[in-house]
């Protein structure tokens, strides 16, 4: 059976054992950010908490909270406090299947690492994750759903387990047309998709950098290409490094659905504003979905079984 649909019907929600600090640049705002990463309770989900602020500290992270996914997803709450650039530290949460969780952060982004989600995988994993005795919240989708703009688009269809299947197409040949399908069961985020890192053209860095935008951009970041070559010493880490990278922001973005989904998501040249926009048209109809919310206390009688 697959590993996702045990989990769907049979799975604790889970949260970390232990707190775990990193800090780094933000891409964007060009600022260091202290970060840490707190366990939290059952069915609170994910909480950002920016301790730089005296009051409204908390934005949750949902899709109804992305104000802006201009070079990156930004969430904001009813005060007008943001957080940007989260996606890549959500698509980790995905990939553990981290359910409940607060990140502290001492300013108004997350900190850009690698360029990846890897130094957060690695620190979430170094801390253990615990299971907590709630059963686990998924959205099974039930028919097909899509959104489409201009040249992208998302698709989801029902399915018994969690798959992606990307295609990008750009005119730097360095990049070109790529296409990845990948099932998401255990260990299978971490190995394949959580070190690849975002990307950019030479010359739109350069633009940014001079409008005052991706301050905190670099090859130590970012891999950055030119006219058909890669700038960065080291290359790529995957000979597809880039769509794998589209995925990962896309199990960020679709993350901020509150929920693990069940379903085949096929996607083309899609972005964060078309990430969102199709969680909006996928909860717009409850016929589209169903959500399998178990979500009251375990009983004792299933929590001896758990620990038998």
């Amino acid at each position: 059976m697959p590993d996702t649909l045990n989990i769907a019907k049979l799975g604790f929600q889970k949260t970390l054992k232990n707190k775990v600090f990193c800090e780094g640049v933000g891409l964007h705002t060009g600022n260091n950010t202290q970060i840490k990463i707190l366990p939290a309770d059952v069915n609170s989900g994910i909480t950002f908490i920016r301790e730089d602020l005296n009051k409204d500290r908390k934005i949750v992270a949902s899709y109804k909270n992305v104000c802006d996914t201009k070079l990156g997803t930004t969430i904001e709450n009813n005060a007008g406090h943001k957080v940007h650039t989260i996606e890549h530290l959500m698509s980790a949460f995905m990939g553990l299947r981290i359910d409940n969780a607060d990140v502290i952060l001492s300013g108004s982004e997350v900190p850009i690492m690698d360029g990846s989600a890897k130094v957060f995988l690695d620190l979430i994993s170094s801390a253990g994750i615990k299971e907590q005795f709630a059963k686990k919240k998924v959205i099974k989708v039930l028919k097909e759903v899509s959104f489409s703009q201009n040249n992208s688009s998302i698709i989801a269809v029902p399915s018994d387990n969690f798959s992606i299947d990307y295609m990008i197409d750009f005119d730097d040949p360095a990049i070109g047309v790529q296409r990845q399908k990948i099932t998401l069961l255990a260990n299978t985020f971490d190995e394949e998709i959580g070190s690849a890192r975002t990307f950019g053209m030479l010359n739109e860095v350069e633009y940014m950098h001079q409008n005052g935008l991706a301050l905190g951009g670099s090859i130590n970041n970012a891999i950055v290409v030119d006219n058909g070559k890669i700038l960065n010493p080291e290359g790529l880490r995957f000979k597809d490094e880039f769509v794998r990278h589209k995925i990962l922001d896309l199990c960020g973005d679709i993350y901020l659905s509150g929920f693990h989904i069940i379903g085949s998501i096929v996607a083309k040249c899609a972005g964060h504003e078309v990430n969102n926009k199709f969680l909006w048209e996928l909860f717009s109809d409850k016929s589209n979905y169903e959500v399998i919310e178990e979500n009251n206390i375990i009983t004792q009688e299933e929590i001896s079984f758990a620990v038998a």
